[in-house]
């Protein structure tokens, strides 16, 4: 991680120190970070920032509003806005956050801010909290609970779950749907009624099937049978039904019972019409019938036959659900005869009733007139049909003369036997004894996976798990000696899984075996992830840390709680469920929780009861908050209370402190806003106190500051003694001394109930302060150390308390911090100032060689920086070892300016002669008899005398006075130092400038006159050109001015006309003083003197400037002249110049050999020079400026 800076070590203590007083920090898995209000920039990130967020902290300082990116979209808004707030401290905000790597998590954030000096917010706090476990936890909890419900109600079979009692404790829809369909109020047969009474009310009391279930349920809840599976009818007023029961148990705390019914009335029906159609069969073989009437044991016609139709005439359509004597009565005249109607009716009802009757088996032959008035005689046979609840008639009619279509009516109906079979539901199959299979419907094919053909070439034993085949064995002869049986079977599919049956098997008349399976495994898959999902719940339960209980209404007992109740209660589950209150707290106790529960079954709402003080069973206290949540039956009354009791205590207590801390809080922003129009500490210090004393409601008070300089705590400022005497602020106190220098040097309070009565308050002390009065003082801390103290003074019996003490050391720290910013402020200003001082000298020193003008200034800043009333400088004169005036300011007279001073003589003497700084505070004193008499009448009374050295030299003395006592801190004697330094470095300089200036113009002289030396005795080495170089060396720099040449330039241009013709020293007198034309080769050696010139000179350094003319002088314009052949303006702008001048001279001059050339005739030439020999620019600038003709004279 990268190191923090000192600001952010600063933001960190100050967030820490707020975090320790909001009680914050006891949870580790948090981060925070800092934000500026002003810049937007985070100041601070804590450490648990990357492990929570997974983000960098370079990233969140370099991008302060990255971390939104990470937020849920669905969340980012409320983000925003409580990012965007700026509350003192904002509410509790959860939101969901991803990590870089994908990972959802939750978070928690609140913010509280940090002001500023000003009472303005400044600085953000932002805390952030990982509560994803907590989340997941309620999230997999409440999915259970729905995944459970969900899972039963999905079930087609009617559930139930009883206790030990047989009291249902939780159903699934299709249960309530059964009842509710079955007209029974939901309190009959829901949650809470007793299923075994429901059973008895179904089935009647007297029931072989109601005493086998009851019984089968007390044998699984007293744990002798594991499971049952039981069919019995359940007949409701509207119908006849038959259902399959399975009973089961499993233990969670306490035995629960599984029923589970399964419908099969359509299996049961399909059963009956199987053996009617069975016995129809074997009726129409064995007694060759065509026409078939079944009546049911109502006399309502069930079967109505083709050959009936033909027969009688009468279609099927009318007669099947009529008295079967009604329709008889249709095609039977003698039937509309009432009393034959009568004894019709009665002969069948008596044989419905009970299967007897005189004309049974016997044929009767009777004409009827069939509906289109054709008459027909039929022959009738009856016979009754045994049924478990009676009985059923068979009437065959046959048509004498056709027989053929009686016959083709049996196969008719054996065929919608077969078509009956083959589209059942449920697995039907027959087999031999030795229990090969002999008939299957496609159902059975189905659910083994085998074709009809395979499964008539197996046994049954194939089919069946190999470890079972013993058991299935001991069933099929079990069967076979019973004839009949029911169990649950395993068999195995042709793919080698599994499957389990519930089988209903009869042995029939001719021996072989006929049994209907239902598929039961989704069911029993169902059961184990039922009470897999029940052990998972309560394992949720037992971890959630809030209290949970549910009870039922009607008798307020216990019916489910988590491992947190037993552990507050002390007492195992089995324990407390099935107990009241009343079994397990004490009257009052259980009084009170009976009545809550009652209101919420009354009001039918949910109850929350904010704070439950409660004892636990150690004896202590603790704080609960509970609500009692209603939980309803289908028809709106309450059936259950759910009850959540969550420990807030430590919560509770936290509130209790945050308000305390708003206080405070309102206390600090009071304070802040009275130092907003603070502007310096003596402006601050009076605002400071008044507002301490108005927030502590006390009117006596005091605040010490620590002086550095001279080690005491000084009483700054005071409020209320003048009415009470306390802590005694006449004098200042030294460290340790007193209650304030005490608290002072061990940075602790100190709480003093009555001051005389203190330990810490001396002898003299105790005499000096009144009686009845104490108070507290507290350090006046800043971030890094104690700068002074705050003492507040109260009468009795008012006595400080520690919430009190902890307020005033808060507002300490801000009034520490406040002053110290104040001070800093000042010095830093004051600084500023003395900078600046120091500047303006530094620059009067740079941009002026004048003393006096340097000096006047520099007194001036001595008066003004230093708050002096005068000041001057006495300048050291080494010659006569004196010290003289040279300026000052600040004096009632000109007395000063006849200061003539020796060394050692007064206090400037002394300064001068010792050499340091020499302060006197109090001239006025007897003994300090060394200040002059020149100065009696200005009424100084503190003097400074500071030597003025430079180099080691002694230069002055700088003087200043004070006619009021002033005692001066070492800061003040260092900027005065500092002042005496600039004095001295602006003599020195001064002094160094003059004697510079004057060796420099002595030097110049020197060079100008060694210049023209050589000239003169080059103008008298050759007669003929004597006078030239001076008047070549003026006309060259009048024109040279009109180019614009700098003053350096026109010097080093004067030296080289001065020097042109220097190199001549090198040419023979023969060749220079020849009256006769030159030859060639003495032409060549004349032409040398250039080269000479610039030999001789070149290693002179300051004559290398004007070495242009000297060598370039008899160059040409176009290229021709010498030493160098230089062209154009590669010749330098001197030499063009000089070179017209040169010739201008010499043809304006009287020589040996022909007299001057006139004006005019010099100008022509010149002029048609102009291109070849000069520049014709330099040319035209000459002629132009007029220096030719105003140089006439000179010839």
């Amino acid at each position: 991680m990268k190191r923090e800076t000192a600001d952010q070590k600063t933001i960190r203590k100050l967030v820490e120190s707020e975090i320790k007083r909001m009680r914050l920090a006891d949870d580790l898995d948090q981060a925070y970070w800092v934000r500026d209000l002003h810049t937007g920039q985070i100041l601070y990130i804590s450490k648990d920032y990357e492990r929570i967020w997974g983000r960098t902290h370079a990233t969140f300082y370099a991008q302060p509003n990255s971390f939104l990116m990470s937020v849920h979209p669905e969340d980012r808004q409320a983000v925003l806005t409580t990012n965007s707030r700026i509350d003192e401290i904002s509410n509790l905000l959860e939101y969901r956050i991803y990590k870089p790597d994908g990972e959802m998590r939750w978070v928690t954030m609140f913010t509280f801010l940090l002001p500023e000096t000003s009472g303005e917010p400044y600085r953000q706090v932002y805390f952030s909290q990982d509560i994803t476990a907590r989340k997941d936890a309620f999230i997999e909890l409440v999915e259970s609970k729905v995944f459970l419900q969900s899972t039963l109600d999905a079930l087609s079979s009617h559930i139930a779950i009883l206790d030990e009692n047989g009291v249902i404790v939780a159903v699934n829809s299709a249960w309530r749907k059964f009842g509710l369909e079955n007209g029974l109020a939901l309190k009959e047969f829901g949650v809470g009624a007793n299923y075994l009474k429901i059973c008895d009310l179904a089935v009647g009391e007297r029931s072989e099937e109601a005493s086998v279930v009851s019984e089968a349920i007390w044998k699984i809840i007293s744990n002798e049978n594991a499971e049952v599976s039981i069919e019995y009818p359940c007949h409701s007023p509207a119908e006849k039904r038959w259902f399959v029961v399975h009973i089961t148990a499993f233990n969670i705390i306490q035995r629960y019972i599984v029923i589970a019914h399964e419908n099969i009335t359509a299996r049961k029906l399909a059963e009956e019409r199987l053996q009617e159609n069975e016995w129809k069969f074997r009726s129409l073989t064995e007694q060759s019938s065509e026409g078939i009437v079944l009546v049911g044991v109502d006399g309502i016609i069930i079967e109505w036959n083709e050959s009936e139709e033909r027969i009688t005439g009468v279609e099927r359509e009318r007669a099947i659900g009529r008295y079967i004597w009604e329709v008889q009565a249709k095609v039977n005249p003698k039937l509309a005869v009432p009393e034959f109607m009568e004894r019709t009716k009665g002969m069948l009802r008596n044989l419905l009733e009970t299967g007897e009757t005189t004309w049974i088996g016997q044929p009767l032959e009777t004409e009827i007139i069939k509906p289109d008035g054709k008459p027909v005689m039929i022959q009738s046979l009856v016979f009754p049909i045994k049924k478990d609840y009676g009985f059923m008639a068979c009437i065959i009619h046959r048509d004498v003369t056709e027989l053929n279509k009686a016959i083709e009516a049996k196969i008719l109906s054996e065929s919608k036997y077969h078509s009956y079979l083959e589209n059942s539901p449920i697995s039907v199959f027959i087999v031999d004894q030795t229990g090969k299979f002999l008939e299957v419907n496609q159902a059975t094919c189905n659910q083994l996976g085998y074709s009809r053909d395979e499964l008539l070439h197996m046994l049954i034993t194939q089919v069946v798990p190999s470890q079972e085949i013993n058991i299935s064995q001991k069933l099929l002869m079990d069967l076979i000696e019973k004839g009949s049986a029911s169990a649950e079977l395993r068999f195995q599919r042709k793919d080698q899984t599994n499957l389990t049956v519930f089988s209903n098997a009869v042995k029939l008349s001719d021996g072989t075996l006929l049994a209907f399976c239902t598929d039961i495994t989704g069911l029993k898959l169902t059961e184990s992830k039922l009470q897999e999902s029940e052990a998972f719940l309560k394992s949720i339960l037992d971890n959630i840390p809030e209290m949970i209980t549910v009870k039922e209404t009607e008798t307020l007992q216990f019916l489910k709680v988590n491992r947190p109740v037993e552990e507050y209660l002390g007492i195992p589950n089995d324990q407390i469920i099935g107990k009241s209150v009343h079994d397990l707290f004490p009257k009052n106790e259980a009084d009170f929780y009976t009545a809550q529960d009652k209101k919420v079954i009354i009001k039918k709402e949910i109850l929350d009861i904010a704070e439950e003080n409660v004892i636990t069973r150690d004896s202590g206290q603790r704080i609960l908050h509970e609500k009692k949540i209603p939980m309803f039956r289908s028809d709106g009354s309450p059936q259950f209370i759910l009850s959540i009791a969550e420990d807030v205590t430590e919560k509770t207590n936290l509130e209790v402190e945050s308000k305390q801390r708003l206080t405070m809080l309102e206390a600090v922003g009071k304070l802040s806003k009275s130092l907003r129009t603070a502007r310096t500490l003596e402006d601050m210090l009076p605002i400071l106190i008044d507002a301490i004393l108005e927030i502590m409601q006390a009117e006596i008070g005091s605040i010490w500051l620590y002086r550095l300089e001279k080690n005491d705590l000084e009483p700054a400022i005071t409020r209320g003694y003048e009415n009470k005497t306390g802590i005694p602020t006449n004098l200042p106190l030294k460290p340790g001394e007193g209650i304030p220098g005490m608290v002072f040097n061990k940075d602790q309070p100190h709480i003093a109930r009555e001051y005389r009565l203190d330990a810490v308050v001396s002898e003299t002390g105790h005499n000096l302060i009144e009686s009845g009065l104490g108070g507290v003082t507290v350090p006046l801390r800043t971030a890094e150390n104690v700068i002074g103290v705050i003492n507040v003074s109260v009468e009795l019996p008012r006595e400080i308390t520690q919430d009190e003490v902890q307020l005033l050391s808060t507002l300490s720290e801000i009034a520490g911090n406040a002053i110290q910013r104040t001070t800093l402020k000042e010095q830093t200003e004051h600084r500023l100032r003395q900078l600046s001082a120091l500047s303006s000298i530094d620059r009067a020193i740079s941009s002026s060689f004048d003393m006096q003008v340097s000096l006047e200034i520099l007194v001036s800043n001595v008066i003004s920086q230093l708050n002096m009333d005068a000041a001057n400088v006495l300048l050291f004169n080494p010659e006569n070892q004196m010290l003289e005036y040279t300026t000052g300011q600040g004096f009632r007279s000109n007395a000063i300016e006849r200061t003539f001073l020796r060394l050692g003589e007064s206090y400037a003497g002394r300064a001068a002669l010792e050499r340091k700084l020499i302060q006197v505070l109090n001239l006025k004193e007897p003994g300090n008899r060394l200040f002059t008499t020149i100065l009696a009448n200005e009424n100084f009374i503190t003097y400074f005398g500071v030597p003025l050295i430079a180099k080691g030299q002694l230069k002055g003395v700088l003087e200043v006075f004070h006619r009021s006592p002033f005692e001066p801190d070492e800061d003040w004697l260092n900027f005065l130092r500092s002042l005496a330094e600039q004095a001295s470095i602006a003599i020195d300089n001064t002094q160094m400038f003059e004697n510079l200036y004057r060796s420099n113009t002595e030097l110049s002289l020197a060079y100008n006159a060694t210049i023209e030396g050589w000239s003169r005795a080059l103008d008298l080495r050759d007669k003929e050109t004597e006078g030239h170089t001076q008047r070549v060396t003026e006309l060259t720099l009048r024109l040279a001015r009109k180019f614009e040449f700098s003053d350096n330039d026109l010097k080093q241009i004067r030296w080289g006309a001065l020097l042109h013709d220097i190199g001549k020293l090198g040419v023979p007198d023969g060749i220079l003083h020849k009256p006769e034309p030159l030859s060639d080769n003495e032409w060549e050696v004349m032409r040398l003197h250039p080269r000479l010139a610039y030999e001789m000179l070149s290693p002179i350094g300051y004559l290398r400037g004007a070495l242009d003319i000297p060598y370039c002088h008899h160059e040409k314009w176009d290229g021709t002249g010498y030493p160098r052949g230089l062209s154009a303006e590669q010749i330098p702008l001197s030499a063009r110049i000089f070179a017209v001048v040169d010739v201008w001279d010499a043809l304006r001059s009287d020589r040996p050999y022909r007299k001057a050339w006139s004006e005019e005739k010099v100008i022509k030439h010149i002029r048609s020079l102009a291109g070849s020999d000069f520049d014709p620019k330099i040319v035209k600038a000459c002629l132009e400026s007029g220096a030719f003709t105003n140089d006439a004279g000179s010839y």
